[in-house]
């Protein structure tokens, strides 16, 4: 998993198909939720980029306790907001465009994290309100451009370095933690468990969960694929113990070229004991987005997907 990553470019005809075709999670297609044109009025996102400079995009999104969908539209400083059958909510003011990734805080306060620039997670209410701010570098985080995603829990907020460990920056009530505490994976859920992913072969992935209060590794599988794994595009855990894996498939043709021949996800639904329970195919986005983890679980079981097309940005979601 190599953190935010330049999304593929699906060019050739078995792409295309892929990305025209209805992804099913055991017999049920994908619901369309939100399709949210470019630009910077109300259901719209932002975007910029081009020539010789990086295409940015709404760089992540999260899904809150109640179902409404937050986009972090960095480009327009703002965090726009859905409800879970596709209502625009509106937006709340983050008066920055440096944030990267955003997690909703058990209170329902949003999380955004700044890596490079001021380095430093701010949390803010849904007006905008700064309510808590902790800097990035520290103890457990050496340098602010390791740092690969901010997850919100009821024992305070945690920063993933290099998706190898987490560090919790700050405590429940958003005041910077007097000791930040490492352990490995991340934290995912509302217990103690962190999980983890890593390569294991060209075509299959490690997943594992841990226990930080007993300082164990609880279960270990390897999932395997019927092409290569380029990334990991999602893993997540809910309130009910599942676990979501979400595979980016990647074929290449023969140089000098290397023109790509698919481009997909496959997305893995495990149980609490990491036994699979359901797998899909979803389609990637289109052109070459700079992109955070682009799949959510929510507590519902709910599969959620944000990707980019030439329209603007579409939210799926499955109910696997």
């Amino acid at each position: 998993m190599d953190g935010p990553r330049i999304l593929g470019l699906l060019g050739l005809a078995a792409a295309l198909a892929v990305a025209d075709e209805p992804a099913r999670a055991n017999g049920s297609a994908a619901e369309l939720v939100v399709v949210a044109p470019w630009g910077d009025g109300d259901g719209a996102l932002g975007r910029r980029g081009g020539d010789e400079s990086n295409f940015e995009g709404p760089p992540s999104f999260a899904v809150g306790l109640a179902g409404d969908l937050f986009v972090l539209d960095a480009v327009n400083r703002r965090a726009a907001r859905w409800s879970a059958d596709g209502a625009w909510l509106g937006a709340t003011p983050l008066g920055s465009e440096t944030f990267v990734d955003l997690a909703v805080a058990p209170g329902g306060e949003l999380v955004l994290l700044d890596r490079l620039v001021a380095r430093v997670v701010r949390v803010v209410t849904l007006d905008g309100t700064v309510v808590g701010e902790a800097p990035v570098e520290g103890e457990g985080i050496p340098e602010g451009g390791g740092v690969t995603g901010v997850f919100a829990r009821d024992d305070g907020v945690w920063l993933e370095y290099e998706h190898r460990w987490s560090v919790r920056v700050m405590d429940p009530r958003f005041a910077p933690a007097f000791y930040r505490w490492a352990v490995p994976g991340r934290p995912a859920g509302p217990d103690a468990l962190h999980v983890g992913a890593g390569r294991r072969g060209i075509d299959a992935l490690d997943v594992w969960t841990f226990d930080r209060e007993a300082g164990q590794e609880l279960a270990r599988a390897t999932l395997r694929f019927a092409k290569p794994v380029d990334r990991i595009g999602g893993l997540g855990r809910n309130a009910a113990g599942r676990l979501m894996l979400a595979a980016h498939l990647l074929v290449e043709g023969p140089g000098p070229g290397y023109e790509v021949e698919f481009s997909g996800f496959e997305v893995v639904v495990l149980d609490a004991g990491l036994q699979e329970r359901a797998r899909f195919a979803a389609p990637d986005s289109e052109g070459p987005w700079e992109q955070w983890d682009a799949f959510e679980l929510a507590d519902d079981g709910a599969v959620w997907q944000s990707a980019f097309t030439e329209r603007g940005v579409e939210v799926r979601r499955w109910r696997p």
